[in-house]
């Protein structure tokens, strides 16, 4: 029974244990064959009927791994060893040496109470990025496969951050096709790892999960979803481009998470939030793209007859109203009506002459000073039934250019309703600096928010197209800017 102050192979003197899980066990031993002498963690595998041969092999494999590997961040290599301390009950114990590192674990600091902020949690993103980039462009890439806050250890002065545990530890090159032992920890490993498959993707989504807990001090396991997302936004406070870019690191989907911790990495430093995506192979949107540029149209989704019929009943109702609560508006409409009524009933008696010479020019004339009249009301009515059109369907067109002199960028909505294939209502302009974040929102559409209102485009998109159009749009406007 290995018990403290315990000397194993005439070196390593146990001092403080750290952890016994299920035949495992790992000590902060004093190696006393340096001078002076100098911490280490000792590591310590029960060799016994009860024990699994993969549990062997991960030991095995964290051994070889450490071996191999000189990083300033990682846990260096020191012995590894074997000895049988009980001959009455035939257990022997693999041990694996490794240098200790001075700090807490972020584990142990959660449970304290303390509270990261915000640039420490960007700062051990970065950290943690390049550590798994120096891992991963190894010539046999190297996945840790248990990122997580009690593997993760922040020096004395909280400035450095180190990976250890290299317990679940494989090569990459050795996973496709290959059955191997399903490691992580629930709420931290994506689910690709346990079906069976991980990739250096996997170890992204263990960071992003980890920054996630750190953030909200709540861990991910214990988090709500939606569609599989860990849903963390109304619990913290962090600038759009910083919870985007933890949002796709967390993406439960391979295809629209970041690939390479080099690619997360530049897309942290740039403020990127999206990994490159290209224009979904199905997909009937047409985006031209000029120098000064740039036009987005959508195809109008298939609506049923009764949605259809809904949205014109709205419409109805809402016009009836307007016009009912303009009463200025409406007595010069009311008139014109009767003038025309006039018109038809000279034709119809046969004194169509006198009608036709002197009720005209006054009917143009009362129209003519209705609308200029009433011309800011007539827009506001038309917005009125824009909006209710947009939050059904959504805008379908959208341009943003570079106009004037001074290339100032701006944008510009046609509404969604037309009449005979013309608009009805004025383009919203708006220039690109109002914009405060653009963004794919599920369920939602493309919201394009400024401080006053937002504008939703494309609510029936795949999220795909979403994605896409968002890289889009947000790759012109900084070429404009840095143009400008």
């Amino acid at each position: 029974m290995l018990q403290s102050q315990q000397i194993l192979q005439n070196r390593y003197r146990l001092q403080r244990q750290l952890g016994n899980n299920a035949g495992r066990q790992t000590w902060q031993a004093e190696d006393i064959s340096t001078s002076p002498s100098s911490s280490v963690i000792v590591k310590l595998l029960a060799f016994s009927p009860q024990m699994q041969w993969e549990e062997y092999k991960l030991f095995e494999r964290e051994a070889q791994v450490l071996q191999s590997l000189n990083h300033p961040k990682l846990p260096q290599y020191r012995d590894s060893f074997s000895l049988n301390l009980d001959a009455k009950e035939g257990l022997s114990w693999f041990g694996l040496v490794q240098n200790y590192i001075e700090g807490q674990s972020l584990q142990k600091l959660l449970n304290d109470g303390y509270r990261f902020s915000n640039k420490q949690v960007r700062s051990i993103a970065v950290q943690v990025l390049e550590i798994l980039r120096d891992l991963h462009e190894l010539d046999s890439p190297i996945l840790h496969r248990d990122i997580k806050p009690s593997n993760l250890i922040l020096s004395e002065d909280k400035q450095q951050v180190y990976l250890v545990d290299f317990g679940a530890v494989c090569d990459a090159t050795t996973i496709e096709g290959a059955t191997f032992t399903v490691v992580g920890t629930a709420g931290y490993a994506p689910l690709e790892q346990f079906w069976g498959k991980a990739i250096p993707a996997s170890d992204l989504y263990a960071l992003g999960a980890t920054l996630i807990h750190l953030l909200v001090g709540i861990p991910p396991s214990e988090l709500p979803q939606k569609s599989l997302r860990l849903d963390f936004r109304d619990k913290v406070s962090l600038n759009p481009k910083f919870l985007r870019w933890i949002e796709t690191l967390t993406e439960p989907d391979l295809d629209r998470r970041f690939s390479s911790a080099a690619q997360a990495l530049e897309a942290l430093k740039t403020g990127s939030t999206l990994p490159q995506k290209t224009k979904p192979a199905n997909s009937h949107i047409h985006l031209k793209k000029y120098p000064n540029r740039l036009t987005i149209k959508i195809p109008k989704a298939k609506r049923s007859l009764k949605r259809n019929l809904r949205l014109y009943g709205k419409l109805l109702r809402q016009l009836f109203l307007a016009l009912a609560s303009r009463i200025f508006f409406l007595l010069p409409v009311l008139m014109s009506i009767l003038m025309i009524s006039f018109v038809l009933g000279g034709t119809l008696s046969g004194n169509f002459t006198i009608y036709a010479w002197i009720l005209p020019p006054i009917l143009i004339g009362v129209l003519w000073w209705s609308w200029k009249r009433n011309k800011l009301e007539i827009s506001k009515i038309f917005t009125e039934l824009n909006q209710i059109a947009e939050r059904q369907v959504g805008l379908s067109s959208i341009v943003f250019s570079c106009r004037f002199s001074d290339c100032t960028p701006i944008f510009f909505i046609e509404p969604p309703l037309h009449l005979l294939g013309v608009s009805i209502g004025r383009h919203l302009q708006h220039s690109v600096s109002d914009i405060t974040n653009i963004e794919a929102i599920p369920w939602e559409g493309v919201v394009i928010e400024m401080e006053q209102t937002r504008y939703v485009l494309g609510r029936h998109l795949e999220e795909m197209e979403r994605e896409w159009l968002v890289q889009e749009i947000k790759d012109w406007i900084a070429r404009q800017t840095q143009t400008g």
